[in-house]
């Protein structure tokens, strides 16, 4: 539970002071995976397949453990969301997948 607060914490500061972040999951994850890789390493060399193979290990929060954060900062605090225009992107992508999860390509079937 500690570790779930200090992520939560963590994505807060960096939402605020990296607006980019707010805009995109990956550089809010490299944001949070360097601050984290610094406080338990004291230096800030990450090497894409040591995260990817070691995380645990290197103390780095899972990226799924960041999204969820991400997103329930960003429902209590909307100032720390992303623009308009990452929204609909966003909005269309889910739209897209959940057509493609239940079967729809957009094609009309009945040809």
């Amino acid at each position: 539970m500690t570790k779930l607060i200090t992520v939560e914490k963590t994505v807060h500061d960096v939402l605020k002071a990296h607006p980019e972040a707010r805009e995109s999951d990956m550089e809010l994850y490299y944001l949070v995976s360097l601050r984290f890789f610094i406080l338990y390493h004291g230096r800030a060399l990450l090497l894409f397949e040591d995260v990817m193979r070691n995380y645990r290990g290197l103390g780095i929060p899972c990226f799924e453990s960041v999204r969820r954060a991400r997103q329930k900062l960003q429902a209590k605090h909307p100032e720390l969301g992303c623009s308009p225009e990452v929204r609909r992107a966003r909005t269309r992508a889910q739209n897209a997948y959940r057509d493609y999860a239940h079967g729809r390509d957009g094609e009309d079937d009945d040809k």
